[in-house]
């Protein structure tokens, strides 16, 4: 298969490709060296990155957690201590008989215990003091001597429920919470006991959490308050007051955020915890800096960074210098290569010039310069319409689409006939052109081969052997006219009577001159067109007459072989500017040619119709077709097409060559549509000429009779 053969020589074009071009090769360095190192640093600080989040996130969890327990159960200790004296038996007793002593003692000893507390009070049901302490050695702080007003109290003494307070300003105390339990006998209560705690106990618990330098604890009350935090650094109260984890947390659950600070539009991570007793919130709180991490990999991973770069780096300095060895190899290979290739344009015969997809000239062999008279420094990079001028002999103006031709169509173009090569001296020279598509290793164009050629003396051949022809043509034409007549003149048996054998080898004898007559009539006219002279009167042409006249003077032809012809013609006038004679003769060729090949019993249709202000002639025939690679050449000279009925009638191969030229003459065309044991379609396209009754048709043309000009 090709693409097996192809492999082997894939690296050695792939590596050809990256280093035929320095940007190329500077690219695909920087693609293996640069990009693997980013792609692979990216990778590990983005993984670390990830990993130090996801730690630091945990540790944020463990410190919640670790704080979450620690206050929890040390508000249950307060709250159980005074549970404690709350529910004793002789405090019941004393508070029944409101022995003040007795109050006093039992005080005493809680406060005594519970050092913290800044004051302690026992209050009966209607809010009245009853008894009152504060701690051994400190300032005594007053109770407040009525309390049935206060919140604290009535949602004690009504609901028999423990009660920790927001924080409040307490008098003598400063900031602080309030912690009451109800004193109860049966299901009735009988008081409430009340302390403050100041917030710096609070404090003290929260500074015994080890949480780091950029973790903060705090607790917020449900107010949002802040309770309790850290002593130095940290975010803003306001911050901590709008962070989202309060509400969660004092609706009793844990999780974690991420906040933007609203005022220092700075990323905090806040993880979040409830404590129920209290109705309070833990917060920890850590400011989230990217620098941080970025700093913390790559002191971790430099090592391992370092090794990774400096192995890209060996491996890219291997790969260059393969590469380079392989460029200098290859690059004395194209030194080589180009100096055979031009030693081998040196030695042509023929002009040889290369461009490129801009037309700009890169090669110019000796044998170009010679014939186009211009230097090869003159022409090298501009740009060959510039300095080159091929000029089309049937019109005299340059034929610009010679290359672009070849270059858009990605095929060869040939050139033959008609081109002249205008030198800077004013001189022109007869030549032949081939151009052929320059294609790279991808199959795009990359440029285009001219081979030129001096023809003057093909030309002079030709011109030779054409007059050869004509004046043969014209010589024979005269005596075969005459043994036309002298056969007629027996045949009819003017001279006397003839025997049937006799009869039989005189006709024989007439249709053989017959097929020399057609032959030289058709070297006459091909003659006639090749030279030029072809004379041609230009006159409106009703294309409906003619063609009705054409199937009337072949229907005898067509009745030989039993077959069908028909016309089929559209209601109006098809008229064209045109000779009628020779467009006769170029529909008579081809219904002929229909009549030939076809089978008897076939059918041959002949219709006309206007399109696109076009006269439409089309000869369809259900004969044996003709093969599509085939087709090409049809509409050359001698041209004939071997198939079973082929030897059945006469034929010179001139008739199609023939067609074709005249109609080209008309400015029009012809096309074949074919399929082998199917038929074959042969269409005309004439240029249709309004109807102009006032107006003489030979006006149009530059003389009504004239010869016909290749």
């Amino acid at each position: 298969m090709p693409w097996r053969r192809r492999m082997p020589h894939l690296p050695e074009r792939i590596l050809r490709w990256l280093t035929a071009s320095v940007f190329r090769s500077t690219a695909i360095f920087v693609i293996f060296t640069f990009v693997p190192i980013l792609l692979l640093t990216y990778y590990i600080v983005s993984t670390s990155i990830q990993n130090s989040r996801a730690q630091a996130a945990r540790t944020d969890i463990e410190v919640r957690d670790f704080s979450t327990v620690l206050l929890r159960t040390s508000f249950r200790e307060e709250m159980e201590s005074l549970a404690g004296v709350a529910d004793q038996a002789y405090l019941h007793t004393a508070l029944a008989t409101t022995h003040a002593a007795t109050l006093n003692r039992i005080l005493a000893i809680l406060i005594r215990r519970r050092t913290e507390f800044a004051v302690v009070a026992l209050y009966d049901s209607a809010g009245d003091l009853l008894a009152e302490g504060s701690p051994p050695g400190a300032t005594p702080v007053p109770a407040p001597a009525l309390a049935d007003t206060a919140h604290w109290f009535n949602r004690v003494n009504d609901h028999q429920e423990f009660y920790i307070s927001p924080l409040r300003n307490l008098p003598g105390v400063g900031p602080g919470l309030i912690l009451a339990a109800p004193v109860t006998q049966g299901t009735e209560t009988g008081g409430v006991l009340m302390a403050e705690l100041p917030v710096r106990v609070v404090q003290g618990w929260v500074e015994h959490v080890h949480s780091g330098d950029d973790r903060y604890v705090y607790v917020v009350d449900r107010l949002h308050h802040i309770v309790a935090g850290p002593a130095h650094g940290g975010p803003d109260a306001d911050d901590i007051a709008s962070m989202p984890g309060i509400a969660a947390a004092l609706d009793g659950h844990s999780g974690r955020v991420q906040f933007l600070s609203p005022i220092h539009l700075e990323s905090q991570s806040v993880s979040y915890a409830p404590l129920p007793l209290a109705r309070q919130a833990v917060l920890v709180v850590r400011p989230v800096r990217l620098g941080n991490y970025f700093l913390k990999v790559f002191y971790d991973k430099l090592a391992l960074i370092a090794i990774i770069v400096f192995l890209l780096a060996v491996i890219s300095g291997l790969l260059l210098r393969a590469a380079f060895r392989y460029y200098m190899r290859y690059t004395r290979e194209v030194e080589t290569g180009r100096g055979k290739t031009e030693a081998l344009l040196s030695s042509l015969g023929d002009g040889v010039f290369a461009v490129d997809t801009s037309l700009r000239i890169m090669e110019f062999n000796p044998a170009a310069a010679a014939l186009s008279g211009l230097q090869a420094s003159a022409v090298m990079g501009r740009q060959y319409p510039e300095v080159l001028h091929f000029v089309d002999e049937a019109t005299g103006r340059e034929a610009l689409d010679l290359i672009p031709s070849a270059l858009e169509h990605r095929h060869q173009v040939r050139f033959t006939h008609n081109l002249r090569l205008r030198r800077p001296d004013g001189s022109e020279v007869p030549v032949a052109v081939n151009a052929a598509p320059m294609l790279d290793d991808q199959g795009g164009v990359s440029g285009c081969v001219v081979v030129f050629s001096d023809v003057t003396q093909e030309r002079e051949v030709d011109r030779m052997k054409t007059e050869f022809i004509s004046l043969a043509s014209h010589q024979l034409r005269t005596p075969m006219t005459g043994v036309k007549g002298a056969l007629s003149l027996l045949l009819d048996e003017v001279l006397g009577p003839l025997t049937a054998e006799q009869k039989r080898y005189l006709g024989r004898a007439y249709d053989a001159n017959e097929r020399l007559i057609a032959l030289v009539g058709d070297l006459l006219n091909v003659s006639r067109l090749e030279q030029g002279r072809m004379q041609m009167v230009w006159e409106p042409v009703e294309l409906g007459q003619l063609l009705t006249a054409v199937v009337s003077d072949l229907q005898p032809h067509a009745n030989r072989y039993h077959q069908d012809l028909r016309l089929d013609l559209v209601p109006e006038a098809l008229l064209t500017l045109g000779d009628p004679v020779r467009l006769r003769e170029v529909f008579a060729n081809l219904v002929d040619n229909a009549i030939k090949y076809t089978p008897d019993g076939g059918a041959i249709t002949i219709s006309a119709r206007p399109q696109d202000q076009a006269a439409v002639v089309a000869v369809q025939d259900t004969g044996v077709g003709v093969p599509a690679e085939q087709i090409a050449g049809l509409f050359k000279k001698f041209s004939r097409i071997e198939n079973p009925l082929s030897g059945r009638e006469f034929g010179t191969g001139l008739g199609l060559y023939f067609v074709k030229s005249v109609v080209e003459l008309h400015h029009g065309s012809i096309s074949v549509d074919s399929q082998p044991e199917h038929g074959s379609t042969f269409t005309v396209r004439l240029p249709l000429r309004p109807a102009q009754p006032h107006a003489d048709a030979r006006d149009e043309h530059p003389s009504a009779t004239h010869s016909a000009a290749r």
